[in-house]
C-alpha cells in the first residue's frame, strides 16, 4: 500500500492547466496535452469573430437596395420641404463606385411645370447625377448632396439639414474645392 501513490496526495501536486508539466524523460507528450486545448480555444474565438464579420458583411450587402430606397426617399423629402424642384431618380449601378466609395450616386431629375399648370417629370439635364455623402468639415458631420453635370464637374453642394446650411456657409472655399475634386475624380 505504501508504494502506491495517487497524484495529489502525499505532497504531490497536479500541474495547473496554465503551466506546462515538467517531464524528466525529455518527452513532449505532456506539453502537447496542455497545448492542444489552448489552440482549440484560440481557434474557436477566431471562428466566432470571423462568423460575426461574415454575417455583418452579408447583411450590409444584401440590404443595399432597401437602404438605397430609404435614402432616396429621405433626400427627396428634404428637397421637397426646401422648395427645390429637383428630385433623385434611380441609383446608379454599383459598378459606378470609384475611389471614394462612401457615398451613393443617383440620377437627378427636375419637376417641370407645363404651360397647362400640370407638373410632369422632365430631365434636369441629360446625364446629371447627384452624389449623396457625409460632409466632414470644421469638426462636424452633416449629410450633403453634390450635383454633378454630365461633363463631370460639381455644379453645387446641397446641404440636407439645417445644421449643414449653417456649416456650408462657414467652410472655406478651399475645402469645398477639395471635395469637388474628389467627387469629380470619382465620377470619371
Amino acid at each position: 500500500m505504501s508504494d502506491w501513490k495517487n497524484p495529489g496526495f502525499a505532497g504531490e501536486t497536479q500541474p495547473s492547466r496554465s503551466s506546462v508539466p515538467v517531464t524528466t524523460q525529455g518527452s513532449t507528450s505532456g506539453q502537447k496535452r496542455w497545448l492542444v486545448p489552448q489552440v482549440k480555444d484560440v481557434l474557436m474565438l477566431v471562428g466566432w469573430i470571423a462568423g460575426l464579420i461574415l454575417i455583418a458583411a452579408l447583411c450590409w450587402f444584401l440590404t443595399q437596395p432597401v437602404r438605397s430606397r430609404f435614402l432616396r426617399s429621405a433626400v427627396n423629402q428634404v428637397l421637397e420641404d426646401s422648395g427645390d424642384s429637383r428630385r433623385l431618380g434611380e441609383p446608379d449601378s454599383p459598378g459606378m463606385c470609384g475611389s471614394i466609395g462612401m457615398g451613393t450616386w443617383y440620377t437627378m431629375t427636375e419637376l417641370s411645370t407645363k404651360p397647362d399648370g400640370n407638373t410632369g417629370r422632365g430631365e434636369f439635364s441629360e446625364g446629371t447625377k447627384a452624389y449623396i455623402f457625409t460632409f466632414i468639415g470644421e469638426g462636424t458631420f452633416f449629410p450633403c448632396a453634390a450635383v454633378v453635370t454630365p461633363g463631370g464637374k460639381v455644379q453645387e453642394f446641397i446641404p440636407l439639414n439645417s445644421h449643414g446650411v449653417k456649416m456650408l456657409k462657414l467652410i472655406s472655399p478651399g475645402i469645398l474645392r477639395i471635395y469637388a475634386q474628389r467627387i469629380e475624380g470619382d465620377k470619371s
